[in-house]
């Protein structure tokens, strides 16, 4: 139960929150990355892009349902990427953490749509 005077968060609020979070975090590492070519700088800058975009339209109202859909695709198939190739641990159990928390986000909005 919230707090009086507080109001209980937004599913929107929380996915657009950490969507810009997120990946604004990604395009830190991005840029500090050395060994990435060109091409893998400039790919990754898009993924981005997209994600921070989509978030902030999300956040006007507009296009909510593309960043449901993006978010939950992305994750799958990229998570599932992670899950199968040969990363170390850590790197695995993060980026697991940070697929089942954004498709969780991502669901939550799908499920309270229209209320």
């Amino acid at each position: 139960m919230s707090k009086p005077g507080r109001f209980p968060p937004s599913p929107i609020v929380t996915l657009v929150g950490w969507t810009v979070l997120l990946w604004l975090s990604r395009l830190r590492n991005v840029l500090g990355d050395d060994d990435l070519s060109t091409a893998g700088t400039l790919w990754r800058i898009v993924v981005v892009v997209v994600f921070a975009g989509s978030a902030l339209l999300a956040a006007t109202g507009r296009f909510v349902t593309w960043l449901v859909v993006w978010t939950v695709v992305f994750w799958l198939v990229r998570g599932g990427g992670i899950l199968l190739d040969d990363h170390d641990a850590a790197f695995t159990v993060i980026h697991t953490a940070l697929m089942v928390v954004s498709i969780v986000l991502a669901m939550w909005v799908w499920r309270t749509r229209g209320r």
